[in-house]
């Protein structure tokens, strides 16, 4: 899998600058207005199999229904679309929808509204695709961009349709909730009509697409007709707003009901601000520091544990990534309930004398070291941090040095870097195997064998709860030869007004909002 990766008070006068944009939504407004106003960055798409940002997960989680849906408080998938989902290898699965499934242009929702669609994502080569041919293997996938076909998709009436993989998988029913894996109606199916169908999508779901502008995307309850008296109806406007700092400000003045965004200045602010009214959601992406194993000077597993003791994880949380991630302690996101352990990670506290200490046990250091980032992507914030701090309390002369991101995946696997490089790593279903799988896949030159074989034998778990204790034992592997290092973990924050309630979020999903409410 491809590696994918808040504190003084705002000033005043910034304050002024940053409400003057919204007062003029105040017009629109008033105590008894029943819509429930969010603001969020533009979501890059609305097609659901090319979902690549969290506006777009959060609209597509109200807009559709999935075949499954996963438990947040587990991480265990429960059936949602589908009635039932039948893998006794773990290789064919078998999956039956539940009866009377319609998309809001009243057509039915059936077997080919899944396989088209999933045939769709692969032949248009959309953000999904990935999904099908690297995790989850579907058998063909890889191929069906050119044949316009998958091998291991077989419908077998309306309500059933059969999906072979090219190995066991025991997280598939898991990876059907994200939204690659969500149905399209046939229409659009047929008219390949991807432009039109992402300005008005139609789903399957508790919400359906009111309007849509690049201002804003107003929601409604998909049982509603669309001729309803404004008053009766619970209208969700999503409003266009990048900046956090301008979410934040807006939900201040009272003209967005929830900010799904706060500024750094903002974060020790906001309890005081929005009092028992925000909430920190865990993320799934970890940054991680690898080392090429490849290169001798790196071999040594003591190396790199002084390493790890070497850095201050939370001092360049709250200064350099502002606040916006939180120091890792874990292989596993904070994201993934299912198995989690409190930290397992004993050498990922910060500990400079026993770093030292970790390092003269390795026979000293090992020379100039080059640390490797991808340029563009936000990484050099704190690169140049971490360099300092080795260099202060391992005496190690660190030199930071960029690669272009197109080709730095690729430069890494072709053997190209000399010292430790930047890997981020993104769980695309709520299982530690999914991080794990990715962190073996990645191109570490790491040869242990132990952690692999735990993780074949979750993938050939019963349940996902059989697969927990393999997959504790693979991470303890991993963190005994630490061939990549944890430092961090996104997360996001969400603020929100008096008048609401069942302000919900997960790592996966993001904020439910078909579970938002205003308070009578």
């Amino acid at each position: 899998m491809k590696p994918a990766a808040r504190t003084a008070a705002l000033l005043t006068g910034a304050v002024v600058v940053l409400a003057a944009p919204v007062v003029a939504m105040r017009s629109w407004s008033d105590p008894a207005d029943p819509r429930i106003v969010i603001g969020a960055a533009a979501p890059a798409t609305l097609i659901p199999g090319d979902v690549r940002d969290p506006t777009g997960r959060m609209v597509a989680g109200a807009v559709w229904t999935g075949l499954t849906a996963y438990e947040p408080r587990t991480g265990i998938p429960v059936n949602a679309a589908a009635e039932s989902i039948a893998g006794d290898d773990r290789r064919t699965w078998t999956v039956r929808l539940r009866a009377g499934g319609r998309f809001h242009d009243g057509s039915p929702v059936t077997a080919r509204s899944f396989t088209d669609a999933w045939t769709a994502v692969l032949r248009e080569r959309w953000h999904g695709a990935r999904l099908f041919t690297d995790v989850a293997r579907v058998r063909g996938a890889a191929r069906a961009a050119e044949t316009g076909r998958v091998d291991g998709l077989d419908v077998e009436d309306d309500r059933t349709f059969r999906v072979t993989l090219d190995r066991p998988f025991a997280g598939f029913p898991s990876l059907l909730a994200d939204p690659a894996f969500l149905p399209m109606p046939d229409g659009v199916l047929r008219s390949r009509d991807w432009a039109a169908y992402g300005r008005r999508p139609v789903g399957n779901g508790p919400l359906r697409v009111l309007r849509r502008s690049p201002q804003e995307i107003t929601l409604t309850p998909a049982e509603q007709s669309a001729g309803s008296e404004r008053g009766d109806r619970r209208d969700i406007v999503i409003k266009t707003m990048p900046d956090p700092a301008r979410q934040y400000a807006a939900a201040l003045a009272g003209d967005v009901d929830i900010a799904t965004g706060v500024p750094s200045s903002r974060h020790e602010s906001m309890d005081a601000q929005f009092p028992r009214r925000h909430l920190t959601v865990p993320g799934r992406t970890v940054t991680y520091l690898a080392f090429p194993l490849w290169d001798e000077r790196y071999s040594s597993a003591t190396l790199r544990q002084a390493l790890s003791l070497a850095i201050d994880r939370g001092r360049i949380t709250e200064t350099a990534l502002g606040h916006q991630a939180a120091p890792a302690d874990s292989l596993i996101p904070p994201g993934i309930v299912l198995g989690r352990r409190n930290s397992p990670c004993r050498r990922c506290v910060y500990d400079a004398r026993a770093a030292a200490a970790t390092l003269a046990d390795a026979g000293g250091p090992p020379g100039p070291v080059t640390l490797w980032y991808p340029a563009g992507t936000g990484d050099e914030r704190w690169v140049h941090t971490l360099a300092r701090q080795f260099g202060s309390d391992l005496k190690l002369d660190v030199r930071p040095k960029a690669l272009p991101a197109a080709g730095y995946t690729a430069a890494i696997a072709g053997r190209e870097v000399d010292g430790p490089f930047v890997l981020h790593a993104t769980a695309d279903y709520p299982s530690p195997v999914a991080t794990l799988a990715a962190l073996l896949d990645a191109p570490t030159g790491y040869a242990g064998t132990d952690p692999g074989d735990q993780v074949d034998r979750a993938n050939r778990a019963a349940r996902p709860e059989d697969g927990v204790i393999p997959a504790r034992l693979a991470e303890s592997s991993l963190l005994r030869d630490l061939p990549m290092i944890p430092l961090w973990s996104d997360h996001d924050h969400l603020v929100w007004s008096e008048r609401l309630s069942g302000v919900t979020a997960d790592a996966f999903g993001g904020l439910r909002l078909d579970r938002l409410t205003i308070e009578d």
